[in-house]
């Protein structure tokens, strides 16, 4: 597996905002926790799988309406998988990949740092739905592949958002993670 820099780019911010905290006074507990980077109630869990199950459906019904030629394109993410056979170590590759070089620097980033700094400057409405917002713009990449996949743009955003909520909700970035992994894994499972 390849070295995981966007994970540790997406990372970087956080990293600077706990040196700060910590010189500010705070502690390590509330310095991770103004990140999001604490533990979770179990009850956050179960809500990330209703999530994930939101987000894969409107996910589904989008990859409808998306040319198949473009989804064999070697610029989308999906054809990494291309070939691979369904198996065991097959869904442990994809969920290794998936959870820890997409889904995990993406969360710290968006919903940890970035969504926790909007939300504390403008509200839960306003704060989460610019990030989510934000969470679009790398995501609009996929438009200069083809403009036919604009459709998965509108799951992209709602993702973002459901997210950004489990961050709120939960204080952690933990059920955003755990659904944001599940989804992206079922996506890739299901274009084997």
């Amino acid at each position: 597996m390849e070295f995981p820099l966007q994970l540790i780019v997406l990372s970087i911010p956080s990293l600077i905002l706990l040196g700060v905290l910590r010189r500010k006074g705070k502690t390590w507990r509330e310095a991770f926790a103004s990140v999001g980077w604490q533990g979770s109630r179990p009850i956050y869990l179960l809500w990330a799988l209703g999530v994930a199950a939101v987000i894969g459906g409107l996910a589904w019904i989008a990859l409808q309406f998306i040319p198949s030629e473009l989804m064999q394109s070697e610029n989308v993410n999906l054809a990494s998988y291309a070939g691979l056979a369904p198996s065991l170590t097959t869904f442990l590759f994809i969920l290794l990949r998936e959870g820890i070089y997409t889904a995990l620097g993406e969360e710290v980033f968006f919903r940890g740092w970035l969504g926790g700094w909007l939300v504390r400057r403008f509200g839960f409405g306003v704060g989460n739905t610019v990030q989510a917002l934000i969470f679009l713009l790398p995501h609009l990449l996929l438009l200069t592949i083809g403009f036919g996949f604009w459709p998965i743009l509108i799951p992209q955003f709602v993702a973002g958002w459901l997210q950004g909520w489990l961050r709120d909700r939960s204080g952690s970035i933990l059920p955003g993670w755990f659904a944001h992994t599940l989804t992206n894994v079922l996506s890739s499972w299901s274009s084997l």
